[in-house]
């Protein structure tokens, strides 16, 4: 899915980029170098991507993910995209229940099936 650059920083490219520069474009977890064929063997190539963890900030105050105004240095690693999906894939998991029963909500308002009243 193509990110929606409203929601970050109006800098964030820049800051992106930085990212990957620091951690020598390669995951900071498993290592892969960005361009490196796809570990599965499937056709195509490593993409880094840079992700928010959450950190908690260094007063105590807890960090949020999804908030990606949050550019701080301990809140950002690049990550490979299987290193970054497993770490979202809660969140991707709990995103794609909600869309089924929403569809299943809707699609039973259509049909008749349920009534408001």
């Amino acid at each position: 899915m193509p990110m929606d650059l409203k929601r970050y920083p109006a800098n964030w490219k820049k800051v992106s980029r930085t990212i990957r520069r620091i951690a020598d474009w390669r995951c900071e977890w498993c290592g892969i170098p960005n361009g490196a064929p796809l570990p599965s063997g499937r056709p195509g190539k490593v993409i880094l991507t840079v992700a928010h963890l959450g950190t908690p900030y260094a007063d105590g105050r807890p960090g949020d993910k999804h908030d990606k105004h949050d550019v701080r240095r301990e809140n950002l690693r690049t990550l490979c995209q299987a290193c970054h999906l497993r770490y979202d894939l809660a969140d991707h998991i709990a995103h794609a229940r909600a869309t089924r029963a929403q569809r299943k909500h809707e699609k039973a308002l259509t049909s008749g099936q349920l009534t408001l009243f």
